[in-house]
């Protein structure tokens, strides 16, 4: 496997959970790890660079003694890696001075990894830390107001395109479109295809936009946005087919920063898709 492709750069990110944060050993951080890494979701009072991810994983790995990660769903390109995680715990020990809860925490977020001469070099999360503080009523380290709550009858899929220079003002005219004056047809798209959930988001150094959505079936998904005539479909994939030169919607592998886009359908709009 060559160091720095695609293959070899989610194998890491495997690596960063199946060895490190799940099984707790620690020797293999120094060989996946830059020494100057940069993680913008570290623990409160991590220290910089590689002795930073071990400070935060070792912080959580004693507040979750049974600590366990899932990644979803999984997405590469270029020197960047997409996932979709979930975070499960028994809060059993301190954490940042907390005392023990006893709770069960379940924690979904979008990771974003940056790699350079094969290791990590940056990471960026969206949503794992602030929703696990949220729920063990420590507020003061959650950023966001409030949780999105993802039907379980919904499986997310994460995306990552180019994104390139040249074509970053169209991307942020595609989305002020959609937000805007094509938000109905948007809407109704997306309720035609069966998506209950989707987000574009540019990675924080602009050269890659992530895609996230949930939908009962993607594979459904991919068939009836293939098939589609309808000419606001044939609109939008023409679009996003000039910005990134691809479909994320029909990308066999499938997988904050900048703004974008995000839309939620209301529940009584969310049509029960048959399989």
């Amino acid at each position: 496997m060559a160091t720095g492709s695609t293959e070899h750069n989610k194998a890491t990110i495997r690596r960063v959970f199946d060895e490190f944060v799940n099984q707790g050993d620690f020797s293999i951080v120094d060989e996946i790890y830059r020494p100057d890494i940069i993680d913008h979701e570290g623990l409160p009072g991590a220290p910089e660079g590689v002795e930073g991810v071990k400070y935060t994983i070792a912080g959580l790995r004693t507040a979750f003694p049974d600590l366990k990660v899932v990644i979803e769903d999984m997405s590469a390109h270029g020197d960047h890696v997409v996932i979709h995680n979930t975070w499960h715990g028994t809060h059993l020990g301190e954490l940042l001075g907390m005392e023990p809860t006893g709770r069960t925490i379940e924690s979904t977020g979008i990771v974003v990894w940056r790699f350079e001469d094969g290791l990590i070099a940056e990471r960026w999360a969206i949503g794992v830390a602030s929703n696990m503080f949220a729920q063990l009523g420590m507020r003061m380290f959650a950023p966001g107001k409030g949780r999105r709550t993802v039907r379980k009858t919904d499986l997310p899929v994460v995306r990552v395109l180019p994104l390139p220079a040249d074509r970053s003002e169209a991307w942020h005219r595609l989305n002020t479109e959609l937000a805007g004056p094509r938000l109905r047809e948007y809407e109704a798209s997306r309720r035609r295809l069966g998506i209950s959930h989707e987000v574009f988001r540019v990675t924080p150094d602009g050269d890659q936009v992530a895609v996230y959505f949930e939908a009962k079936d993607p594979a459904r998904v991919a068939r009836l946005w293939d098939a589609s005539e309808d000419p606001f479909d044939l609109w939008l994939r023409e679009q996003v087919r000039e910005i990134h030169g691809t479909d994320p919607w029909l990308l066999d592998d499938a997988a904050a920063a900048a703004a974008g886009h995000t839309w939620n359908a209301p529940p009584k709009l969310t049509p029960e898709v048959a399989a």
